[in-house]
């Protein structure tokens, strides 16, 4: 009988292992079927049972920078988003721009008065449904609240979906007493996974959740994935100080590299010239 393997997470969790999960995120990663191969072979030669998923990573990472780096750099994405900052300053930055990319209006950190007292909302969000001809329908407006996490394994729960659903019911109260603009629906965003209390709730409440593989199929991470929203974390080269000038700036998207000529990127970032062009050729390689 062939012996069960399991795998240790970063939260302390055990789970089996599981070579379709790893797989399929190799491929995704625009690595090809041979190659996905060629690294669970080297994975599963090296298991061995409570392996950490971190040891299993850095198996995996060593073999794709070897043969493919760009492939390597996208299947380091959640640990990318996780280097965006110790502080959600920057994801908040990083996640609007990914909004933006798919026709959303959005607003950052912006006082609104509730009906009790003021609430700062990380983003305001307007989606603007299709429209049949001659009509204009109004936008659906969201009350976004980003929860973000720079270690592995922490789970986003029902006290982060609790609060944000208070706050939502202020705004509403805000709203009626002619304080604040109308909100449509409160919608908590993280970049981990969500507690089964935290889901339950939410869809109880018909709360808009978006999280690591989460909902199921299209969470942030094939949203990311879809159309190459991938964050300029992913740079090898990439030093805290030239972060700190690109989200500043709002240059949180490898493909923000691509739109500009590098000495205006120097002009709205501060960043030395000759460090753009070195962060642009590297970005060209992972956007293959």
């Amino acid at each position: 009988m062939k012996k069960e393997i399991y795998v240790t997470k970063a939260s302390g969790d055990r789970e089996l292992f599981n070579e379709n999960k790893i797989y399929k995120t190799i491929i995704r990663s625009g690595a090809s079927k041979e190659l996905a191969n060629l690294v669970l072979r080297e994975i599963k030669s090296r298991l061995y049972d409570g392996i950490s998923t971190r040891e299993i990573l850095e198996i995996a990472t060593k073999i794709l920078e070897e043969k493919k780096p760009e492939a390597a750099a996208k299947y380091n994405l959640k640990y990318a988003i996780m280097a965006l900052g110790p502080a959600g300053y920057t994801f908040e930055n990083y996640f609007a721009e990914i909004l933006n990319e798919y026709n959303y209006k959005t607003r950052l950190r912006q006082i609104v008065s509730g009906g009790c007292v003021n609430h700062e909302i990380d983003i305001i969000a307007e989606e603007f449904p299709k429209s049949r001809i001659f009509e204009r329908p109004s936008p659906i407006r969201y009350m976004i609240e980003l929860k973000y996490h720079n270690i592995s394994g922490i789970y986003t729960g029902l006290k982060e979906v609790l609060y944000t659903y208070a706050r939502f019911l202020d705004l509403i109260d805000g709203w009626k007493a002619g304080k604040c603009e109308k909100f449509d629906k409160p919608w908590l965003v993280c970049n981990t996974k969500f507690s089964l209390d935290a889901i339950q709730y939410a869809n109880c409440k018909s709360m808009k959740l978006l999280g690591w593989r989460f909902p199921a199929g299209y969470g942030l991470e094939v949203m990311i994935e879809k159309r190459n929203l991938y964050p300029i974390t992913l740079l090898r080269n990439l030093d805290k100080e030239t972060l700190n000038a690109f989200s500043n700036a709002r240059f949180m998207l490898l493909k923000d590299l691509f739109k500009f000529k590098p000495e205006e990127i120097e002009s709205k970032t501060g960043i030395n010239k000759r460090k753009i062009i070195e962060l642009i050729q590297e970005a060209k390689k992972i956007m293959v």
